[in-house]
């Protein structure tokens, strides 16, 4: 069994550390100034994207989540290495991290880079781009929050889009890409697809 699932079983337990991570990282450098400016990557795989944006947005406020504990570790090496002080990490799940994290604080942008497709049509519930999450994002979020997405997979591609068309948070739109650079990711699975919304 995974150290984090055997350690972290109980519900409550991951509810603690989810607000710990906030309590002691993230709200005490929160200010006027860049209290809406924080960035959130779910699944950041070994953070190579999060770790180059966080460089380039040293005013912004980044965390990266991943459900891998050597995915974490590896991004965590990579913020240190590059002495990444607005970058933090935790292994998380996204609903629970999103649903966990102070209500008084929200996120900006929302990067979803390359989620596992669940390509079986039994296994589509377990999708994390369906409605309910992009209900619960809007309430997490604010009015000129945005949702980068993307994936290899195209039937996910049409899913998503189908998704966010039909929902009342969110709407399609062409925002420019905040920041092209390679990732471990990316780099297996060149051929991919993007797209970007908006709250309705």
């Amino acid at each position: 069994m995974d150290y984090f699932l055997k350690t972290f079983s109980l519900q409550k337990e991951r509810e603690g550390r989810v607000k710990e991570f906030f309590s002691k990282q993230i709200t005490p450098l929160v200010n006027a100034a860049n209290k809406h400016a924080i960035d959130l990557e779910i699944g950041c795989g070994h953070g190579h994207w999060i770790n180059e944006y966080a460089q380039q947005n040293k005013t912004k406020i980044c965390i990266g989540i991943d459900l891998i504990s050597k995915r974490i570790a590896k991004a965590t090496l990579k913020k240190e290495n590059a002495k990444n002080t607005n970058l933090f990490f935790l292994k998380a799940e996204a609903c629970e991290f999103i649903n966990y994290k102070p209500k008084e604080l929200v996120f900006n942008n929302v990067f979803v880079f390359f989620p596992d497709p669940w390509p079986k049509k039994k296994h589509h519930k377990r999708r994390l781009i369906q409605d309910s999450f992009l209900k619960l994002l809007k309430l997490h979020t604010h009015s000129k929050s945005r949702l980068f997405f993307r994936t290899d997979h195209d039937e996910y591609f049409e899913w998503t889009k189908t998704q966010i068309h039909n929902s009342d948070s969110w709407e399609l739109s062409n925002h420019d890409w905040p920041l092209e650079h390679s990732s471990y990711f990316q780099e297996l699975l060149p051929n991919f697809s993007s797209l970007s919304a908006n709250l309705l």
